[in-house]
C-alpha cells in the first residue's frame, strides 16, 4: 500500500531529523544564541518534513482509484465532486451575504448561482460581494416579485 509506506517514510524522516537536531543542541555552547538555534532547528525539521511528503495528488489519486468499485467510471465521481463543490460555494455565498446584512436566498439553478434578494436596495452591495467572492461561478441577481 502506497499510503502506509509514505507514512513510514515520513515518520522515519521526522525521527532522524529530531535526532540530528538533538545532537546539534548537545554540542551547541550555552550562550545568548541558544533560543535562535532552537528556533532554526524547529523550522528546519518542519520544512524538511513538508518536503518529504510524497506527491499528494498522485498518492491521493492512487488511493482513490484503489477504493473505487471496478464497474464505476471516474467521470461519474468527478461530476459528483463538481456538484458538491458548487453546492458548497452556494452555501458559502449565502453565508457571506447574510453576514454583510443582506437578506437573500441563494440557490443553484443549473450551473448558475441565483441570488434572490428580499430588498432591491441591496442589489448593488450584493453584486460587489458576489464579484469578490463568487470566483468563476456564474451568478444572477433576482429582485422584486420573483425573489422570494
Amino acid at each position: 500500500m502506497i499510503h502506509v509506506d509514505a507514512l513510514r517514510q515520513m515518520a522515519f524522516g521526522i525521527c532522524a531529523l529530531c535526532a540530528a537536531g538533538g545532537v546539534l543542541q548537545i554540542f551547541w555552547p550555552e550562550n545568548g544564541y541558544k533560543p535562535v538555534i532552537n528556533t532554526v532547528l524547529v523550522l528546519y525539521i518542519i520544512t524538511s518534513v513538508l518536503q518529504m511528503r510524497p506527491n499528494s495528488s498522485l498518492a491521493a489519486s492512487e488511493i482513490f482509484r484503489d477504493t473505487l468499485p471496478q464497474n464505476v467510471e471516474l467521470t461519474e465521481y468527478q461530476d459528483y465532486a463538481d456538484q458538491l463543490a458548487a453546492e458548497a460555494s452556494v452555501t458559502a455565498l449565502q453565508q457571506t451575504l447574510l453576514e454583510s446584512g443582506i437578506q437573500a436566498e441563494v440557490q443553484l439553478v443549473g450551473d448558475i448561482c441565483q441570488v434572490n434578494l428580499l430588498e432591491e436596495t441591496d442589489a448593488e452591495a450584493a453584486r460587489v460581494i458576489l464579484e469578490a467572492n463568487a470566483g468563476t461561478m456564474s451568478y444572477e441577481i433576482v429582485t422584486g416579485g420573483d425573489a422570494f
